[in-house]
C-alpha cells in the first residue's frame, strides 16, 4: 500500500477520485492530502440530556461571517463542503490540522473506506475550557488516499450512507431537516456521492481543467530525460542554454582558425585513363571450290 502524491491525486481525479466543488491544486490540496472544509452545517448532540435535541453551532460576526462555535467540553459534528469518491483500490485516513489541535481539539483518527462517496462527517472534540470558533469554510481535517496492493471486495453496495448520517447522529435523534434537504438538493446530487454526479460537476469545473494541463504538462517533461533534472526556473535555464551556444559557437570558431589547410596542386591536369582500342572484327572471305 502506498500513499498517493498531490500529482497522483490530479492523475486519479476523474479515475478513481471524485471531488467536489475542488478549487484546484493549491487550494483542494495540501501536500499529499485533500482539504476538507467546513460547512455551515454543524450540530452537538447532547445525549446526557432527556430532551434529546440538538445544538446548532452556526453563528455570525459583526462582519456577517459564518462561524462554527465549538462549547468548552463538548464534540462538534461537522459535515464538510467537500463530497468524496474513492474506487475500489483506494481508501483514505482522516488527519487532523495542527491549528486546530493547539487550540484545544482532539486529535482525528477515521478512515474512508473503498467505494465510499459523498460528504463526510467530521467529529471535533473540544477538550479545552474555552470555547472554540472555526470560520466556515476554513479547512477541519486532511484526507490522505492510500492506493492498495489489490482491489477490495467491499461492494459499493455496503457502502456507508452519504455524509455518515447513521453514525454521525446518535440513536434515537432526528436528522435536522436543514441538514437533509441539503444532502438531498436536487440541483446539487453530487452531494450523495455518485461518481458520476461528482464527475458531471468536477468536469465543468476551470479549476479541473487547469490542473489536468498542468500534470499533462509535468508529465510530458518528466516522462523524458528533463525528470533528472535540477527544477530551476525558465531564466536560470535560458542562461545556461545561451551559455552553451556562446561555448558551442567559440570552439567551432577556434578549431576552423587552427585547422590546417589542405596543400596546392602542383598539376592541375587532370589524368584521362585511355580507352582499350577493340580490334574490328574481320570479314568472312569466300573460299574457291
Amino acid at each position: 500500500m502506498s500513499v498517493l502524491s498531490e500529482w497522483d491525486i490530479i492523475n486519479e481525479l476523474g479515475r478513481g477520485i471524485f471531488i467536489y466543488p475542488f478549487k484546484g491544486k493549491e487550494h483542494s490540496i495540501r501536500g499529499c492530502c485533500l482539504r476538507l472544509t467546513a460547512s455551515e452545517y454543524a450540530y452537538t448532540f447532547n445525549i446526557d440530556q432527556q430532551t434529546q435535541q440538538k445544538q446548532t453551532l452556526l453563528l455570525k460576526d459583526r462582519q456577517d461571517n459564518k462561524l462554527i462555535k465549538i462549547p468548552s467540553r463538548k464534540t462538534a459534528i461537522i459535515w464538510t463542503n467537500e463530497s468524496v469518491f474513492v474506487s475500489n483500490y483506494l481508501c483514505g485516513a482522516i488527519h487532523s490540522q495542527v491549528k486546530l489541535v493547539s487550540q484545544g481539539i482532539g486529535h482525528l483518527g477515521t478512515r474512508v473506506n473503498p467505494n465510499y462517496g459523498g460528504v463526510m462527517a467530521i467529529a471535533l472534540h473540544n477538550l479545552s475550557d474555552n470555547d472554540i470558533q472555526i470560520k466556515v469554510g476554513d479547512t477541519i481535517a486532511y484526507l490522505r488516499i492510500h492506493r492498495l496492493s489489490s482491489k477490495s471486495s467491499f461492494s459499493s453496495a455496503y457502502r456507508d450512507d452519504p455524509g455518515k448520517l447513521h453514525d454521525a447522529i446518535p440513536e434515537d435523534y432526528p436528522t435536522p431537516p436543514e441538514l437533509r434537504s441539503w444532502l438531498n438538493d436536487s440541483q446539487n446530487l453530487w452531494r450523495k456521492g455518485d461518481k458520476n454526479d461528482i464527475l458531471k460537476a468536477l468536469e465543468q469545473s476551470s479549476e479541473y481543467k487547469k490542473a489536468k494541463d498542468e500534470l499533462k504538462q509535468k508529465s510530458i517533461r518528466y516522462r523524458l530525460v528533463f525528470k533528472y533534472l535540477p527544477q530551476w526556473e525558465p531564466m536560470v535555464w535560458a542562461t545556461i542554454v545561451a551559455a552553451l551556444a556562446a561555448i558551442g559557437g567559440a570552439i567551432g570558431t577556434w578549431v576552423a582558425v587552427l585547422r590546417p589547410s589542405s596543400p596546392p596542386s602542383f598539376d592541375p591536369t587532370p589524368i584521362i585513363t585511355p580507352k582499350t582500342q577493340i580490334a574490328p572484327t574481320p570479314k568472312a572471305t569466300s573460299v574457291p571450290k
